[in-house]
């Protein structure tokens, strides 16, 4: 028997705080795009922009704003907010999640003196002398967690996550597969061409409800703190170097590297590949697009893009200047043309002064 769970338009729209219109009794058992859905599945409209793709879709149920109109042969759920009620639909329909079972696998190595509070940790998991588990957290299979290391309660550290010593992660934090917390930072002095390495002997504090993506790496101050802050997410494939300090509610996408003693205030929010150079400041609310380079600082509330990151709608007046330039280019060989024919005309015309 399928454990998959399921529910119907009727009682999803009671669940949701909102009203339908169609056939009560329909079944939902899975959420798919509009393009994508089926007799048993809900999509959603979070746009007018979708109103035409939405006419095509075979989704058995639709979930809409408010206002929205659709013909009356479809089964529809009226909500504020289609987008935030999707993620609610979501997690009531998602198949139960592998967990760690209760207690301490019996391949695991605990530290006698480390701290332990009903903690789930799996196979071959390893936690290190005077560390500190919170209760409700899960440690994976094949996790690391080092020395005089605190992690708070319900946190979830998938499979191959290493923490390192002396770290602090708050309360329910998700750290996923092969991420590495508190690794070295790179530092190096260039002596009689060789390179020394600078001792990275600081921290990392990841602050509560933090969100960390597989195969991201948050490195340790070389002294002092790398600070995650409060609600932050981090996509897989992050660099974050020594000594960077993030604020709260952060949003870094794929693929983003923030070079030491950086720091980004509160909601900044980085699009994919963006790079951003040492010691620079990033202010409150600031948003850098994709495969942009922050290479100075940037105030509170500025939207930027490009290497340089500049403003962006310079940035877009720009590009727009660079599409013209083929156009620009002809009329520059054409007027080159026109002059050379001018100044052979005026150099076979006599001198009357002469």
């Amino acid at each position: 028997m399928s454990d998959q769970p399921s529910i119907t338009a009727a009682e999803l729209a009671h669940r949701l705080g909102g009203t339908f219109k169609g056939d009560g009794t329909r079944v939902i058992r899975a959420v798919a795009t509009l393009e994508q859905a089926g007799p048993d599945t809900l999509s959603w409209i979070g746009s007018p922009d979708f109103l035409p793709r939405a006419s095509k879709s075979k989704a058995g149920v639709l979930l809409v704003t408010e206002e929205c109109s659709l013909p009356t042969d479809r089964t529809v759920i009226h909500v504020a907010d289609p987008d935030v009620a999707v993620c609610e639909v979501l997690e009531y329909l998602a198949p139960p999640p592998d967990r760690v079972p209760p207690g301490v696998h019996p391949t695991a190595i605990v530290s006698p003196n480390a701290v332990v509070e009903s903690t789930a940790i799996g196979a071959h998991a390893y936690v290190g002398p005077g560390t500190t588990v919170g209760a409700g957290t899960q440690i994976y299979p094949g996790v690391y967690v080092g020395a005089r290391t605190t992690i708070g309660r319900d946190c979830v550290l998938w499979p191959n996550v290493v923490v390192r010593e002396r770290v602090t992660i708050g309360d329910r934090v998700v750290i996923h597969p092969n991420a590495t917390v508190g690794a070295d930072g790179f530092g190096y002095l260039q002596r009689d061409g060789r390179h020394r390495k600078i001792p990275q002997i600081g921290t990392v504090v990841v602050e509560d409800d933090v969100e960390i993506g597989a195969n991201s790496a948050i490195d340790r101050a070389r002294s002092g703190v790398t600070r995650i802050g409060r609600g932050t997410k981090i996509d897989n494939l992050v660099q974050i170097g020594h000594n960077v300090d993030i604020d709260e509610d952060c949003i870094i996408i794929a693929q983003c590297g923030i070079a030491g003693s950086s720091s980004l205030r509160r909601n900044v929010m980085l699009g994919g590949q963006v790079g951003i150079i040492d010691h620079l400041r990033i202010g409150n609310g600031v948003q850098i697009a994709a495969k942009s380079m922050a290479t100075s600082d940037i105030p509170d509330g500025r939207v930027v893009r490009g290497n340089p990151a500049t403003d962006n709608r310079r940035f877009l007046r720009e590009q727009a200047s660079v599409r013209k330039f083929p156009g620009w280019v002809e009329r520059l060989r054409t007027l080159t043309r026109r002059v050379q024919r001018l100044e052979e005309k005026v150099g076979d015309t006599p001198n009357e002064a002469t």
